[in-house]
């Protein structure tokens, strides 16, 4: 049988198609036909853009398949071996070397940019009227998984939702975090119509500390309906929703990679609390897991919260921000227009695409450079040890042990501001009503004076009769009083009050001081509301991708805000004036300035003056976060000296081992040694960079790490061999067999790629 194919798709055209994919996540399948059509002279019907996707499946298939098969032969086709050795800097362990706080750091959150909509056919109502898109899924099922081992199954999951294992990780409230109560979430009204018509809601995805993707897990849409909640939002509602895909990572990592595991979350302080109230816990408990804030969004949390869970108060952070999650973000978005309306297979299989790609041309072309610029960071810092220490003398601090009492004392402090006694609650309430009480009473006997002043001599002959408005007037008086003495009576009873309070007692004025403070912190958490939305706001006006009709529209919020502000802090300071004794008064310049808002904190108790401690004080506080960041950098020194010597350590060990496997499988299957040779070249691709780099960091003015190799998991299957780089010769000599005509290949195809790139621009 002859077959005479009218239309022909070359692997190279399918190839282009995923390497621009890769390189261009927004560019779709139909402009890609478009310009292959257009530069062929070939005219451009519908279907050659489903037998073009058919064909880009079959060839990712077989990459697929090619990759499994290279993996299987070099012993690294278990399920969970890329989590366990994704990153040589986290990951590459070697014999002998000083044991870290934390085995491994890394980041995770949540992003709703990848969504996917969920396509229904249209339905009927009870009055027999049509509703579109209110009937069953139309999608083509299609029991494919992709993504690889990047994405967590929705079983795994599903493990950890609340109803399932009814795990005790609820509503969170202040007891549980003190960041708890902080943010109001957006209303559900206001998004379920929108996020009704999504299936995947978005993507939770987690990062070792050098930005290489460890997991990843779909945001679905559950029986209770997602709410949409921005970069800073913290409330028990979104804690419980998104915790099931947070802790079904935390699960796996810690089953992966065992013990001493650190963490960074946006909402960390009151996910550590979820962690230990669900069936995690114990595990989590005796693995010693331990949840970060990063410290972006360390400055929209309690200070308290902060003493606990941000980076630069935690021993053995080093200088890890915890935040390549928003990083990695601002990247992936670029394919939120590619997999809105695909498939959930070809959804996950773009996603999971891209994340091999960053992996393997972003992330780890850069990791050197990720080391040197934290190593010069850190000796940046450090140079500030003389500046510390003039300061310590100024100060009068003998021991740099003295700033570790002071964030406990402040630690100490802030727990017991969490909580107002009830008693004094009651006794407040009690003085509030008391003083309306003794209100109603002066306006009940103005409305009985101007009601009985009244004659029928002294009514007007004309007119609406004034007694009716005066009449009501004090019939409204005279339930307002009774209403008020019934709560009175009732709050006497609680507080066992036998004789009533009266101005002027000691009762009274002690009372009366408590509801001034209260009056003041609640002028304080106005005054720092507005800030953060200033705060908030003015970060999205300056970031990047933000549209000039947001930023308008944002310029004009802002405008409004600042005379809320101002309002704001005439309040607080009158607020302020009238405590005994005052509190300082702000300045506009202060409030413009905040940036850290965590000083908010020390602001909002007045039963304890604690302008005296010298923690409270500025230049001791200066003093204070000058310490701590020394001490953070002395310990990404010497992470980064165990972190570069393990990078150089797998250089070495993996060209060899690389090199040896594909000589020991050559001799039976010369094809698969051509792919393991094609992976080698992959991966070495960077290594004379990489050496060049490394050379550098040991050049840097206070180096005190090593380049010399140590022995790792692969040392023990490498064999002694002259080639690859050393410390000698750190370079990798090119292959023989890459000879200039392959150069020009790969010239043409550069020039091919460009030209189908131009022409899909023009067709866009």
């Amino acid at each position: 049988m002859v077959c005479n194919p009218s239309d022909i798709i070359t692997i190279r055209a399918v190839e282009y198609y995923r390497v621009l994919f890769l390189c261009c996540p927004r560019l779709s399948v139909q402009p890609f036909v478009k310009a292959l059509c257009d530069i062929h002279s070939v005219p451009f019907k519908p279907y050659l853009r489903e037998q073009f996707s058919i064909c880009f499946d079959v060839y990712l298939s077989i990459l697929a398949e090619t990759k499994t098969r290279v993996n299987r032969v070099l012993g690294r086709d278990g399920a969970n071996w890329r989590v366990a050795n994704t990153c040589a800097a986290c990951q590459y362990h070697l014999a002998g070397e000083e044991k870290l706080k934390f085995s491994m750091m890394g980041c995770m959150d949540g992003n709703d940019s990848l969504k996917r909509v969920q396509r229904k056919s249209s339905g009927v109502d009870n009055l027999g009227n049509v509703l579109v898109g209110a009937g069953p899924s139309h999608k083509r099922i299609d029991s494919r998984t992709g993504g690889g081992t990047y994405f967590l199954s929705r079983e795994e999951v599903d493990r950890f939702a609340r109803p399932s294992l009814q795990n005790n990780a609820a509503m969170l409230s202040a007891e549980d975090s003190p960041c708890a109560p902080r943010w109001k979430n957006m209303s559900d009204k206001l998004t379920a119509s929108m996020w009704a018509i999504f299936e995947e809601t978005g993507l939770f995805l987690s990062l070792c500390r050098h930005r290489f993707v460890l997991l990843a897990a779909d945001m679905v849409k559950s029986g209770e309906q997602y709410v949409l909640s921005s970069l800073f939002v913290f409330t028990p509602m979104l804690m419980e929703r998104r915790s099931k895909y947070a802790l079904a990572i935390v699960d796996r990592l810690i089953d992966v990679l065992g013990e001493d595991l650190a963490l960074g979350y946006n909402l960390g302080c009151g996910f550590a609390v979820t962690v230990g109230k669900s069936s995690l816990g114990p595990k989590a408990k005796d693995k010693r897991y331990v949840s970060l804030v990063g410290t972006f969004h360390g400055h929209a949390h309690a200070r308290l919260c902060q003493t606990e869970h941000l980076g630069t108060y935690i021993e053995g952070n080093g200088l890890e921000d915890s935040e390549g999650c928003e990083r990695f973000f601002s990247k992936s978005n670029a394919l939120a227009s590619s997999v809105r309306y695909s498939s959930s297979f070809h959804r996950q299989q773009a996603i999971g695409a891209y994340f091999e790609h960053n992996d393997d041309f972003e992330t780890w072309p850069n990791l050197v450079k990720f080391l040197e610029n934290n190593y010069k960071q850190a000796l940046e810092i450090l140079r500030d040890v003389p500046v510390l220490q003039v300061e310590m003398y100024e100060l009068g601090i003998t021991s740099e042990t003295t700033f570790c009492q002071w964030l406990e004392e402040e630690k100490e402090y802030l727990k017991s501001l969490k909580k107002e006694p009830l008693e004094e609650t009651l006794q407040m309430e009690y003085y509030r009503k008391l003083e309306a009480l003794f209100t109603a009473e002066k306006d009940l006997t103005t409305a009985n004076h101007a009601w009985i002043m009244y004659t029928p001599a002294s009514l007007p002959s004309k007119g609406p009769d004034p007694t009716r408005r005066l009449e009501t007037d004090r019939r409204h008086a005279l339930e307002a009083r009774g209403d008020l003495k019934t709560h009175v009576r009732m709050l006497e009873q609680q507080l066992g009050i036998t004789e009533r309070w009266t101005p002027g007692t000691e009762q009274w004025e002690k009372t009366k001081k408590m509801v001034s403070s209260a009056t003041y912190q609640r002028a304080v958490d106005k005054l720092e509301g507005l800030v953060v939305a200033r705060l908030f706001e003015l970060t999205k006006m300056n970031m990047s991708g933000t549209g000039y009709k947001l930023r308008k529209h944002m310029g004009q919020a802002l405008k409004s805000r600042s005379q809320a502000i101002r309002t704001a802090l005439d309040q607080y300071n009158a607020a302020a004036a009238s405590l005994k004794p005052p509190k300082p008064a702000l300045t506009w310049e202060q409030i413009v300035e905040c940036t850290f808002l965590s000083d908010f904190d020390l602001l909002c108790d007045t039963r304890e003056d604690i302008r005296e401690r010298p923690w409270s004080r500025p230049r001791e506080r200066k003093a204070m976060d000058r310490y701590f960041k020394v001490l953070r950098a002395c310990e990404e020194i010497k992470c980064l000296n165990i972190e570069i010597r393990r990078v150089a350590t797998f250089l070495h060990n993996e060209d060899v081992f690389l090199r040896r496997r594909e000589t020991e499988v050559a001799a039976d299957n010369p094809a698969l040694s051509h792919q393991i040779e094609l992976h080698r070249r992959c991966r070495g691709h960077y290594n004379t960079n990489f050496w060049s780099q490394l050379l550098k960091i040991t050049k840097l003015l206070g180096f005190t790490g090593t380049l010399l190799c140590g022995v790792g998991p692969l040392s023990a299957q490498v064999e002694k061999s002259s080639s690859g780089p050393s410390l000698d010769n750190p370079t990798v000599e090119p292959d023989e067999d890459e000879d200039e005509d392959d150069e020009g290949n790969d010239d043409e195809d550069f020039v091919q790629a460009m030209r189908v790139m131009e022409v899909v621009g023009r067709s866009e």
